[in-house]
């Protein structure tokens, strides 16, 4: 830290830094957040320095050496009169060494602060890097303006200067801005081009840009509070790294799912997938299922950096995973059927099928929870996928798209078989909705009760215009016997009164 300070004085800040990490990594951070050891160690290496060079350290003869911890087996060592300890490193990649405590360590400020108002002892480049650094700015906020400012911005709130307060809140205001603008800009930008080389980047790379600016601004973010503002009240520091860290991430989050959104969209281009079909819904599935994965180790990722005990929470959710199954019983059924439903493939979007349930219409929709289906009468009915895939499927769209309707036709006894058969074809080609291929049959179903039973059997090209159809032909139907002379008979029945007088 000496070394440090030279190197501050003699204008080389770049060496600054170098000598600083040296001495952090005499600190046992290794309880600290590992996203945040870097700043901490810094503000801890600072107030150390700044304490011992006030209180001073006993003569070098009076400190153990090597040789002396390892024939009296000493694993620490506390500065005389303080509770500043070293010991030794019993694991990880410093096992053997002596460090400054964690307990030190978190105790750093509080040390300097009981004695910040003692002179600095003699001593090489003693008392100057933490006064000199906590009221000096660097590139940003240079060190003539901060000295320069009215004497309210230099006083001290919630651990740091009001001017250091200021430069916080003007930077996320201009950063926010500068997130927005570069959003919009981008897009605007992107639109033209595509409009001028008929391309399509707006919607490949427009959503790209807003994490991008995001994670830019938590990164810029972070290293200002750290090395331009330097805000070296833990207090105050933490707190503001935990946000600019939740906004990196999130960043980070956003440009994974928009990326594998976008290869997922490409596999299906590229792959020849027809639009809709179950092909295309299962590739689309493996990818949110990817990106929930990556999510949710990245969140827990995130946690274990800020310090948080999500690896904790994790094993505790296997204790827990009997309660938490029941509780989301319903929501993993549903899962479970959405994955049979794209397995087993029994019906793709635009297809008309008909459920065990009753239900009959369009499928608009497969998605993680439901089937939702559009009916004849213009309504959307979502049915989880559990139910789904439990339930007799009747796929009228499948495996040709057209569908056989029969019209049943009962005659008076007495007609003409062939000319009834003349008729009801006569009457099929009266029907815009009757398809061409395969053409329109006619059998002699049975002898009724009242009237002699026939069939008329004719294909539609879409299974959803069976009713319309329908109701055509037998209106044709009822034209062309009349006109023929061939009579509809009702059901009748004669009854005989006998007389018993």
């Amino acid at each position: 830290m000496n070394m440090a300070v030279e190197a501050y004085n003699a204008g080389h800040r770049d060496q600054v830094i170098t000598h600083v990490f040296r001495a952090i990594r005499c600190l046992d951070l290794s309880k600290e957040p590992p996203a945040l050891r870097s700043p901490l160690g810094v503000h801890a290496a600072l107030y150390l320095k700044e304490t011992l060079d006030r209180i001073g350290i006993p003569p070098y003869d009076q400190i153990p050496d090597a040789e002396e911890c390892q024939s009296k087996k000493i694993s620490s060592w506390t500065l005389p009169y303080t509770e500043i300890k070293i010991a030794v490193e019993p694991k990880g990649s410093l096992e053997g060494d002596f460090l400054f405590t964690n307990n030190t360590v978190r105790s750093s400020e509080t040390f300097f602060n009981k004695v910040r108002d003692l002179p600095p002892k003699n001593g090489l480049g003693s008392g100057t890097l933490y006064e000199q650094l906590s009221s000096s700015g660097d590139l940003i906020i240079p060190t003539r303006l901060v000295r320069h400012l009215p004497g309210w911005a230099l006083e001290v709130v919630l651990g740091q200067a009001v001017w250091q307060w200021i430069g916080l809140v003007l930077y996320l205001v201009v950063g926010a801005a500068t997130v927005t603008l570069t959003s919009k800009i981008s897009r605007y930008a992107l639109e033209v081009f595509d409009r001028k080389f008929d391309s399509t980047f707006r919607h490949t790379l427009g959503g790209l840009v807003l994490p991008i600016a995001l994670i830019f601004f938590a990164k810029i973010g972070l290293w200002f509070v750290t090395y331009d503002l330097r805000f070296f009240n833990v207090d105050a520091y933490l707190p503001i790294a935990f946000g600019f860290l939740s906004i990196l991430y999130t960043g980070v989050l956003w440009l994974i799912a928009s990326i594998l959104n976008r290869i997922s969209a490409t596999v299906i281009a590229m792959g020849g997938f027809i639009s809709g079909s179950i092909d295309t819904q299962l590739i689309r599935f493996s990818f949110q299922l990817v990106t929930f994965v990556i999510i949710g180790v990245t969140i827990l990722h995130l946690g274990a950096s800020l310090g948080l005990p999500t690896y904790s929470m994790v094993t505790g959710l296997g204790i827990g995973g009997i309660a938490i199954a029941l509780a989301g019983q319903q929501a993993l059924s549903n899962l479970i059927g959405t994955v049979i439903i794209l397995l087993d493939r029994p019906f793709k979007l635009g297809d008309y099928i008909v459920l065990g349930n009753g239900v009959q219409g369009s499928v608009n929709d497969i998605g993680l929870r439901s089937t939702r289906i559009l009916t004849l009468n213009g309504l959307l009915v979502s049915v989880p996928n559990a139910k789904v895939s439990n339930m007799e499927i009747t796929n009228e769209s499948a495996p040709v798209s057209e569908s056989r309707i029969s019209i049943p036709v009962g005659v008076a006894y007495g007609s003409d078989p062939r000319e009834v058969e003349r008729t009801l074809l006569s009457a099929s080609k009266k029907s815009e909705f009757v398809a061409a291929a395969p053409e329109p049959s006619v059998r002699f179903v049975a002898f009724g009760d009242s009237a002699l039973q026939f069939e008329l059997l004719v294909w539609v090209v879409r299974p959803e215009i069976k009713a319309n159809a329908i109701s055509q032909l037998n209106m044709a139907i009822y034209e062309e016997c009349q006109k023929n002379g061939i009579e509809l008979p009702f059901p009748q029945r004669d009854v005989h009164i006998r007389s018993t007088t």
